[in-house]
């Protein structure tokens, strides 16, 4: 295969980074992968490289705030203003190039956690440039979104722009002591049960960085808005959706907020929705010990879509 990094376009106020994996025998599909929130593109290149094997192309980049996305309007952590519906318009801006480079092929979008947000709201603006849907890792609402924006945003104003860490957020769950009751970190922390990624996470240059108080009250107006009625019917009822989760994902709440998820999008009138929970799996599917397994169920699904 051919693997061409470190690509860019123009944005609002920056340059987005992005990779493009080439397969010897194309399939004729793209698939466009959204990241998840503080991490980047080199996290998912396994998972690029096992699709590229198969016949698929892959485009990657890395969100506004992330990876190689930023400079010094943007920096590490900092979406910008309206950030969320920004990155958004960037991953309409790369399916546009993969539409001038690769004409004739389908498109599935693949999102995990944040990435399976902004792939979801890309689905609420731009159900037309899809073929597929996958949804990994996503993210479980609550009745507090609204507020929570909120409160970051006064906490922006009054000059408070760092937020708390992701697992002092997530610690307010009360299942958390699932994780934490091991004295190990590698071993209890609560993204991956597979202690080399975790280790590899954690000493991940960049990776090492908070959410600003802005990205962050942009992210949950954002999971409002994906968790709201759509704007107007499905075009396309028969699109074909997955959802793929552990059942010890504590962003999904536990399978529970994920199954949510699944249900209100059925609801917004998508018929061919599918999920798939993993037991004794957290949060990031493709990076579990039994990874393999994980991927080779998605892709018997997609060949059944007959895309």
């Amino acid at each position: 295969m051919k693997i061409i990094k470190n690509l860019t376009f123009k944005s609002d106020l920056l340059k987005i980074t992005y990779d493009c994996y080439i397969p010897q025998e194309s399939n004729g599909i793209v698939i466009q992968i959204a990241h998840g929130m503080i991490e980047h593109k080199g996290r998912y290149e396994w998972l690029c490289k096992s699709f590229a094997k198969k016949g698929y192309i892959i485009f990657i980049n890395d969100h506004r705030g992330h990876g190689d996305s930023f400079n010094n309007k943007i920096p590490l952590g900092e979406m910008g203003k309206n950030g969320f519906e920004k990155a958004v318009d960037d991953m309409f801006t790369l399916r546009n190039i993969i539409s001038k480079e690769y004409p004739s092929s389908k498109v599935v979008l693949l999102g995990h956690s944040m990435g399976s947000l902004l792939a979801r709201r890309f689905l609420q603006l731009y159900e037309n440039q899809l073929d597929a849907l996958i949804l990994s890792g996503t993210p479980s609402p609550n009745l507090f979104l609204g507020f929570g924006s909120f409160l970051f945003r006064v906490a922006d104003k009054l000059g408070i722009h760092s937020s708390p860490k992701i697992g002092d957020i997530l610690s307010f769950n009360t299942k958390f002591k699932l994780f934490t009751k091991n004295k190990d970190m590698i071993k209890g922390y609560w993204s991956c049960s597979d202690e080399s990624v975790v280790r590899e996470y954690l000493s991940d240059i960049k990776c090492q960085f908070r959410f600003s108080t802005n990205s962050f009250a942009n992210l949950l107006s954002g999971m409002k808005k994906v968790f709201s009625t759509y704007p107007k019917k499905p075009q396309n009822p028969q699109l074909p959706i997955l959802f793929v989760s552990g059942d010890e994902d504590i962003c999904g709440d536990f399978s529970k907020g994920v199954q949510t998820a699944y249900q209100h999008i059925r609801s917004q009138g998508y018929e061919n929705t599918a999920i798939k929970i993993y037991e004794k799996i957290r949060h990031e599917v493709f990076n579990e010990i039994n990874k393999e397994e994980i991927f080779a169920d998605t892709m018997s699904w997609l060949e059944t879509q007959n895309l």
